[in-house]
């Protein structure tokens, strides 16, 4: 009885045994999904040159130009004001500012695209300097986070941006 016992439960097996067999040997001759090339260099590229068009963009007073760099949906943050949502939206503030006439700077410290390609950031320091009617010269220095997100048709758009004030100088 002992070796009819140990057939019977060897032959319940034996379905388990070659469906374990079936799903090894398919999982073990699959090839790897390949990966997606690495488009970094060529993205962080883009990005560069997009943050000089639109330093040339404030130059030249262009609001709308200037805003064709945000994402339908982006959010920028300034100082003391609220949100800014939207390119539509930004593009109304870019005007705004445009009416006084900034003189601008930026340099760019870095920029970092992810691995995955879809997504970036850079940050860097820039100055802005702003005549009042009196002809008297407000100076601002700050620091400038930005994140880009790659677009369906391969651009990069600023998804966020923010503009933070450096303190005031003290006078020594």
């Amino acid at each position: 009885m002992t070796s009819i016992h140990g057939r019977q439960s060897l032959k319940g097996l034996s379905p388990v045994i070659a469906a374990a067999t079936l799903i090894l040997a398919v999982t073990g001759c699959q090839k790897p999904v390949p990966q997606a090339p690495d488009t970094r260099a060529a993205d962080e590229t883009a990005i560069r040159a997009a943050i000089d068009e639109q330093v040339k963009a404030i130059a030249a007073f262009d609001a709308a130009k200037l805003a064709s760099f945000y994402a339908d949906d982006a959010v920028v943050m300034t100082p003391d004001a609220p949100l800014i949502r939207g390119r539509e939206d930004m593009q109304k503030s870019l005007e705004a500012m445009m009416k006084v006439k900034p003189e601008f700077a930026f340099t760019t410290a870095k920029v970092e695209v992810a691995r995955s390609g879809d997504l970036a950031y850079n940050w860097g320091t820039g100055k802005m300097a702003v005549k009042d009617k009196k002809g008297k010269v407000t100076e601002t220095t700050f620091k400038s986070p930005s994140v880009w997100k790659k677009q369906a048709d391969g651009s990069w758009k600023m998804i966020v941006d923010a503009w933070i004030p450096d303190p005031p100088q003290k006078n020594k």
